[in-house]
């Protein structure tokens, strides 16, 4: 096979000579495109449009394209796409995962099939892994798409849903990974599909960092739920029981599968203590989760290794990240009972309302791609589960980073004592070390003992992690140690020197603090507020910051006018330019500030990282082996970024997680063999081999995990897609006039196999009970022949009395009462100029099925978490647990759709709506309430006139202005009285909050 390669060439390498062509295509295009002017070159857009309905395909006008976006990248940002990056874009338009090396520019490449793939106007999504550089890369790349005609918009968290109609409306949107499956999620809980956010389906993805989110986050379901019903004794009576029970004696712990289970002689102990009796009968299954539950809180889970606790609230550690994961929850009562462990407020457990994994959510979209520093490891499980290539894409300029050989030490205190002495030997002589940890609680450790050799340095880890873009772009400053928890402030690059934005835009923060300074939370919120300084001053969003300052100086204007002479008089358009303009100039200073700070910083830099450089650029150092090699990999990728130079070290003990389940033992053997002190390390390419030999058998285990995830992820998936696209249709505007007969078919047919079962004898049908049932259900009479039908002419029979009963029934919904825009309106009242909707029993037809629909899904969901955690019994009984699962959710899932059927079906057909008489009734009813709240409120506002302008209106008052308006409030004159009743002069009383409103 080696012969082969080196004759042919790898796949990889292959592939990559297929597209030299393209790339020479696009370069030869460059000198017609520079010829073009501003204008002729944002026509390219529309001319490419043009050929695409003129029937020509996306590759048919990939050259052309490309040439457009490298030329207008040039001319806005000054950033020349380079072949590699040209190759990397094509790659991301197959479909494929194009691995780029840490600062080979993959926010750049996006711009490529980006801009190609929006021109067909459906949509590209791209994918980051916060908000923070959704944001950036928005506002950045958006640059280029706007200056070529193209919208760009932006989703993160706590966008309302008019807001992200618009952004996802955009050619080309930029969010989190989460918030698209959330997303997707909200809109199949919404009542109108005029309401869905994700309108235009799941065209095209590109996920940036595509291994953390396809892979480290494939374990972790989205899930959307609601606060149950229990209470949280149970949490503490069963943590009272569990902290008393010894490890090995009463439990054994499976750290690899993070489990806990009890040993006969604990189980003796837990159910004396508790009083139960047997644990495992089925009366005591809610024990028997708890106690699980808690086993696992105080076996498995670690505090600052898994989670950490602040301000009396428990936070998840991210294990990829090492950031708390804010927002997030364990699942199942994990969470309750670790806040049960650590004695913090125990929070009601929740209810799923929605759940889809991170798996289903990206394979659902028509075509998708990633980009990452490393892929290549897990190419197997992008290509079995996302059928998603891996492509290597090669660097601008060679890598020249040394990386040695792993250190292993008998023991952690020694490797700790090696990496303290090599830390302090390369800081002397000014090289910028980047030390990698696995957890909060070793990068602690570390720090502790770099004090103790007055070594200064910075720590981030989860409690520092809002910094952590910071921290890390000046880990390559002269001298610099940071030490860093795994793969955080990933997606920011380490500049050899310093980097010269962050050093200008904290200068600018700092000259702002005032009286914040010292307080190092008020000085941390304030250095985040400056966020949107970067790059070079012309390239900062000025409108977009204007905006937020703008609301900010004009609520500061108001205040300060409001008690001020003349106020009555004050024109809140006049104060709203007044802000603007205000605003403006603020944002001016700030910016000319910030380019003086950064031609200063950009000096200093400069000639620092000449002095880096000597000292031979970046230094990475690890201080555990990670259980993927793909994470080492990416700690490694930290140093030798675009062809500086750079070296990188693991320091290992044996008693390292990693070593110690996985085969640390051999190699102790050896060291005692050959009789090696503590402080003597292992170096040699065996120790290398057996530790990534350890890091493949954990990486196998965790596919095996994320395949089993998806296997049975991939029943609900199949449920999933047929209950939310019943929905769909049920939102729809389609008649359902056949889903109804198909609907009533699937009733009669249950409900008559119940009563007459077609395998009995006709003399053992219980015909009276279906005359009762069918009666009950749909209102309709049956009579039967003397002598009984056969079972096909018995279920004939009961359909057609039925469909006949529905054809009475719509026209009887029809009678008095129209579909109106949203409502039901008597026939008498409706309007001349008003158009029907639709039939009142489509109308009706769609409340009732979504009320079934979520009530009955929300149930089935809890229903297969309980059939999930149960099913690996059934390996016990000889069984397959995945097929038997298969078949039980299969099972629940036709049960759960019968229910919503009789349920609908007992609904539309036993619905009586009020006459138009009683209609009117009703209407006058609340009218008069209401103009007695508008008495009220009249007669308080009377009273307490000086008490009503501090205040926000009341109920009754909110009420009574909307009354108002609908008046015709609008019509009042600065001078009228007030349309609130409070005697006063409109424009002293209600005026400015009307124009606000």
């Amino acid at each position: 096979m080696q012969f082969l390669n080196k004759v042919f060439g790898s796949k990889n390498q292959r592939e990559l000579r297929k597209l030299q062509p393209r790339v020479q295509a696009v370069t030869a295009l460059e000198p017609e495109m520079k010829k073009l002017s501003d204008a002729a070159l944002q026509a390219k857009t529309g001319e490419l449009k043009q050929k695409l309905a003129n029937g020509a395909s996306l590759d048919d006008i990939l050259v052309e394209a490309f040439a457009v976006v490298r030329e207008a990248g040039w001319r806005v940002l000054k950033m020349r796409h380079y072949d590699v990056q040209l190759i990397g874009g094509m790659v991301l338009h197959s479909g494929k995962i194009a691995e780029m090396r840490t600062g080979e520019g993959k926010t750049l490449v996006a711009t490529l099939p980006a801009y190609l793939n929006a021109l067909e106007e459906r949509g590209v999504h791209i994918v980051t892994v916060n908000d923070y550089l959704a944001n950036r890369d928005a506002e950045w790349m958006g640059k280029i798409y706007r200056f070529m005609g193209m919208s760009v918009g932006t989703i993160v968290h706590g966008y309302d849903d008019n807001h992200k109609q618009k952004q996802y409306g955009c050619d080309i949107t930029y969010g989190t990974n989460s918030e698209y499956g959330f997303d997707y999620l909200r809109d199949n809980m919404k009542f109108s599909l005029s309401d869905y956010v994700q309108g235009r389906g799941l065209r095209y993805a590109i996920i940036d960092e595509v291994d953390s989110i396809l892979i480290d986050e494939a374990r972790t379901p989205l899930i959307i739920s609601g606060p149950a019903e229990e209470s949280a004794d149970k949490y503490v009576g069963v943590n009272k029981v569990v902290s008393q029970l010894q490890p090995e004696r009463d439990f054994t712990v499976d750290e690899k599968s993070k489990s806990a289970v009890l040993t006969d002689e604990g189980t003796d102990r837990v159910e004396r203590l508790l009083d139960v009796g047997n644990l495992f009968s089925p009366e005591n299954t809610e024990w028997f989760h708890h106690v699980a539950k808690a086993l696992a809180a105080h076996g498995c889970y670690k505090r600052d290794v898994d989670y950490l606790v602040h301000n009396g609230e428990v936070l998840i550690i991210d294990e990829h990240t090492g950031r708390t994961m804010e927002g997030r929850r364990w699942s199942d009562g994990l969470h309750q009972a670790i806040e049960a462990k650590e004695g913090v407020k125990i929070q009601r457990e929740n209810v799923t309302l929605a759940t889809i994994t991170y798996q289903n959510f990206y394979r659902m979209y028509d075509k998708l791609s990633g980009m990452t520093g490393t892929a290549d490891t897990e190419a197997e499980e992008f290509s079995k589960i996302y059928e998603l290539d891996v492509m290597v894409i090669p660097t601008n300029k060679p890598m020249v980073r040394d990386d040695r050989q792993d250190l292993v030490y008998k023991t952690e205190a020694e490797k700790f004592r090696a990496v303290v002495d090599d830390i302090k030997e390369r800081h002397e002589r000014g090289q910028p070390v980047l030390v990698g940890t696995k957890n909060v609680d070793k990068s602690e450790v570390i720090s502790r003992l770099l004090k103790k050799h007055s070594i200064e340095h910075v720590v981030l880890n989860a409690k520092f992690h809002r910094q952590e873009g910071e921290i890390i772009a000046q880990a390559g400053q002269l001298g610099a140690v940071t030490i860093s928890t795994n793969m955080a402030g990933r997606g920011t690059d380490i500049l050899l020197g310093g980097n010269a934005e962050y050093l200008a835009r904290a200068d600018v923060a700092h000259e702002q603090m005032g009286e914040a300074r010292g307080d190092p939370k008020k000085e941390q919120r304030i250095l985040a507020e400056f966020r949107w300084l970067s790059g070079s001053p012309d390239s900062i969003p000025r409108e977009l910051v204007t905006q937020d300052k703008t609301s900010e100086f004009f609520n500061q204007l108001m205040a300060t006018k409001r008690g001020e002479e003349g106020f009555e008089e004050l024109d809140v358009g006049q104060i709203r330019e007044e802000a603007k303009q205000k605003a403006r100039e603020w944002i001016d200073g700030i910016i000319e500030r910030y380019a003086e700070h950064l031609e200063k910083h950009e000096k200093v830099c400069k000639a620092a990282k000449q002095q880096v450089l000597g000292a031979g650029g970046l230094h990475v150092l690890g201080t555990e082996r990670h259980e993927s090699r793909r994470v080492d990999n990416q700690l490694r990728g930290r140093a030798g970024r675009q062809g500086d130079p750079g070296c990188s070290q693991f320091y290992l003990s044996l008693e390292d997680d990693l070593m110690r389940i996985f085969g640390g033992d051999k190699l102790l053997g050896m060291m005692e063999r050959l009789g090696m002190e503590d402080d003597m390390p292992i170096e040699a390419k065996m120790v290398t081999k057996s530790i990534e030999n350890a890091q493949k058998r954990v990486e196998g285990h965790n596919f095996d995990i994320r395949k089993n995830l998806i296997e049975y992820d991939d029943v609900m998936n199949l449920q999933r897609k047929s209950i939310y696209g019943l929905r769909r249709t049920v939102l729809g505007e389609d008649p359902m006039e056949e889903e109804m007969l198909d609907l009533i078919e699937r009733v009669v047919s249950y409900d008559v196999g119940n009563a007459c079962p077609p395998k009995a004898s006709p003399e053992e049908w219980d015909l009276d009970s279906l005359k009762a049932r069918v009666k009950g259900l749909f209102g309709a009479e049956l009579s039967f022949p003397a002598e009984r039908p056969r079972y096909q002419e018995l279920e004939l029979m009961v359909y057609e009395a039925v469909e006949k009963r529905w054809r009475k029934k719509q026209k009887e919904l029809g009678d008095d009462f129209v579909v109106v825009g949203a409502d039901l309106m008597p026939k008498d009242a409706m309007p001349v100029t008003a158009k029907v909707k639709e039939p009142v029993w489509r109308f009706l037809l769609r409340q009732f099925y979504l009320g079934q629909i979520d009530r009955h899904w929300r149930d089935h969901l809890t229903q297969m978490d309980h059939l999930r955690e149960g099913i690996g019994l059934r390996g016990y009984g000889s069984k397959d647990p995945k097929i038997e699962y298969k078949r039980e959710g299969h099972l629940l899932f036709a049960s759960m759709m019968r229910e919503v059927d009789h349920n609908v079906a007992a609904e539309i057909f036993n619905v009586k709506l009020m006459s138009p008489e009683e209609v009117r009734r009703e209407a006058e009813r609340q009218r008069r309430a209401m103009e007695a709240m508008q008495r009220a409120a009249e007669l308080k506002g009377a009273e307490n006139q000086d008490e009503a302008d501090a205040v926000a209106p009341s109920a009754p008052a909110a009420k009574q202005k909307e009354a108002a308006q609908a008046q015709g409030k609008k019509k009042l004159g600065r001078n009228d009285p007030c349309w609130c009743g409070s005697g006063k002069k409109y424009k002293a009383c209600h005026l400015r909050e009307d124009a606000r409103a």
